[in-house]
């Protein structure tokens, strides 16, 4: 793995200049505070007294990177212990003050307005370190918190505030020295073997991930496969060995695309040890808090696509067999650039749920046409109980259409009225007691007026949080609709193309408008940030719209702001023309973002428009 790794001896030798020119080679796209960052801390190390009672030959490794999550461990010192066995300490160093410690918000996750807790941090990446490296299980590993600005004080209220309570005994100390003094109690020797370990380590799920995964992918409904999906699991496995490098699975919503790509993880995962292949499973970045929630023992086999540059080993880059889920949600230039580095990739993507601008679609036309090249189609449209209309007959309400074929196996209904539509919903409950029944959308600011918040007599309620999916899911798959929440039905506003259940119920706001050019998008009413930003990116509207925050530190778009610096700069009366442009590529979006929610549901699909075309 990259990263600046010597022994103790030449760290003591090399001036703190020379460590950090030779970071700034390994990642030449650090940003200047980064680099700030590492001066500091190599500072910090080069000025611990106890640094020389180190034994010479030990090992240090600066922004060590790990294979999950396109993670870095600050600083890694590694030796051996008097049985000869290998010791590391994986240290997390922040730079944070007393008056930042009590300013944040901690969460186990990254995201846009808590921290990720610095002793969930280091956790993760003893976890990434000792279970999905090669080399990992060969070390003891020992993590510790750095917060070199911080007084006792703060230290014990951050400690306080972590949100896992496995992570609660995890060390954190504001004195380098302490943490050297640990691990001179622990090591008495290195060796330089250790420094090569480091380097040539790859991404390599341990035997204990392998059967956790297998045990997952044999007992959970979604994933076990049926006779085409094995059949076709088969064809991918002897076109891997044939030498075809781009390999794509489509099929309609449901048809088991997501259940190939784990089972062929799985598969993968078992023959890596002949050291012929080296499976990664990027599982799509709506679906991959989701599952991350519902399968902790293993959340880091699901990861996001900017990890794969640190994943994907140079020396080793042919052996990479990389296995994508919703691969149109990926920034442009990841899967050639995985490509062109000699590695494997089996991929699912579908044009009609891309819902952001800034996509791989034209990308993968382009590989597409590659000798290299073969694609898969999954026919049997499992979700629909065998229907062959339905996916048809909700691409033709959103495309503006009102003739529907007439389908036996599905219950699709479009509702006139919202009491129609509760109705609906309750109904099919207390019919169908043991069926899984969602009900999805209102991501609009005229949401509250549908539920009871607003609209007493509303049986409907939103429960808006940052990765609300990981605990909305549960709540559907437990189908306690009646006895929790009083009675009243959770709507969940994400979308998820991972969700699978019998009945969906999609609420669509005031965000968009039906009419019969199809669904049309209301930019002052919607709540869809992310997708706006993309369509005026995409567009090439001034840079200036594009609004940021301050988050911990670092500068992040804020979606809020630039939506609505986007939607005053359309709505001048000399930009008519762009206004147009901008609710064409925005509406289409919209209505795939629409039909990925409306096809989530296996038996029937019920839809509600507050705005139509010919009604009040």
């Amino acid at each position: 793995m990259d990263g600046y790794i010597t022994t103790v001896g030449n760290f003591i030798i090399q001036s703190s200049e020379q460590i950090i020119t030779s970071l700034k080679s390994i990642y030449p796209m650090a940003e200047e505070s980064q680099v700030d960052s590492w001066r500091t801390l190599v500072d910090d190390v080069k000025g611990s007294n106890l640094l020389p009672s180190i034994p010479q030959d030990c090992v240090i490794a600066i922004e060590y990177s790990l294979p999950t999550d396109g993670m870095a461990a600050d600083l890694i010192l590694a030796g051996r212990d008097t049985s000869g066995e290998r010791i590391a300490i994986i240290i997390e160093s922040k730079q944070w003050n007393d008056s930042w410690i009590h300013a944040y918000d901690f969460s186990a996750y990254r995201e846009n307005d808590r921290e990720l807790h610095p002793q969930v941090q280091v956790s993760n990446h003893k976890l990434s370190f000792q279970q999905y490296l090669d080399i990992g299980q060969n070390y003891t590993v020992i993590p510790f918190v750095f917060m070199r600005n911080c007084s006792c004080n703060a230290l014990s209220y951050l400690k306080s505030k972590c949100p896992r309570e496995n992570c609660k005994d995890i060390d954190i100390r504001n004195d380098i020295n302490e943490i050297i003094d640990s691990f001179l109690q622990l090591v008495v020797s290195g060796d330089e073997c250790i420094a090569d370990e480091l380097r040539n380590a790859a991404y390599s799920p341990s035997i204990e991930i392998i059967n956790a995964m297998k045990s997952i992918v044999t007992k959970e409904d979604p994933f076990i496969l049926t006779a085409e999906q094995r059949s076709v699991l088969e064809q991918i496995e002897k076109s891997v060995l044939d030498g075809k490098r781009i390999i794509r699975i489509f099929g309609a919503a449901g048809t088991g695309k997501t259940a190939i790509l784990l089972n062929l993880y799985i598969r993968f995962l078992e023959e890596k040890e002949t050291g012929n292949i080296r499976p990664i499973f990027i599982s799509g970045a709506q679906n991959t808090a989701l599952y991350r929630s519902l399968y902790p023992e293993v959340e880091r086999s699901f990861t996001y696509s900017y990890s794969l540059k640190r994943m994907v080993k140079n020396t080793k880059r042919n052996l990479y067999v990389i296995l994508m889920d919703e691969a149109q949600h990926n920034s442009p230039g990841i899967i050639t650039d995985m490509v062109e580095r000699g590695c494997t990739i089996i991929l699912c993507y579908d044009e009609n749920q891309t819902i952001n601008a800034n996509n791989p679609i034209e990308e993968i036309h382009r590989l597409e046409q590659r000798e290299d090249f073969v694609s898969f189609e999954l026919k049997e449209k499992i979700r629909y109980n065998g229907s062959q209309y339905a996916e048809e007959n909700i691409r033709t309400l959103l495309d503006g259409g009102s003739s529907f074929r007439d389908d036996e196996k599905y219950d699709f209904m479009v509702c006139d009225s919202f009491d129609e539509f509760q109705e609906k919903i309750f109904s099919t409950i207390r019919e169908h007691p043991e069926e899984t029944v969602a009900v999805a959308g209102l991501l609009s600011k005229d949401a509250l007026d549908y539920t009871n918040k607003r609209k007493p007599e509303s049986k409907l309620f939103t429960k808006w949080g940052y990765k609300g999916e990981c605990k909305w899911v549960p709540y559907v798959y437990r189908k306690n609709y009646l006895t929790e929440n009083n009675g009243k039905i959770w709507v969940g506003t994400w979308w998820l193309p991972g969700l699978d259940v019998d009945y969906i119920a999609v609420i669509i706001g005031g965000d968009a408008k039906l009419t019969s050019n199809g669904l049309v998008a209301i930019p002052e009413n919607a709540k869809h940030y992310n997708m706006m930003v993309s369509v005026a990116m995409n567009m090439g509207l001034p840079r200036d719209l594009i609004k940021e925050r301050n988050s911990y530190g670092n500068r992040k778009t804020d979606f809020i702001k630039s939506s609505k610096q986007i939607i005053d700069y359309i709505n001048r009366p000399e930009n008519e023309v762009i206004r147009h442009d901008f609710l064409d590529m925005f509406s289409k979006l919209l209505r795939n973002n629409y039909y990925i929610t409306m096809s989530r549901g296996r038996k029937g699909c019920f839809v509600y428009f507050a705005k139509r075309e010919g009604k009040a």
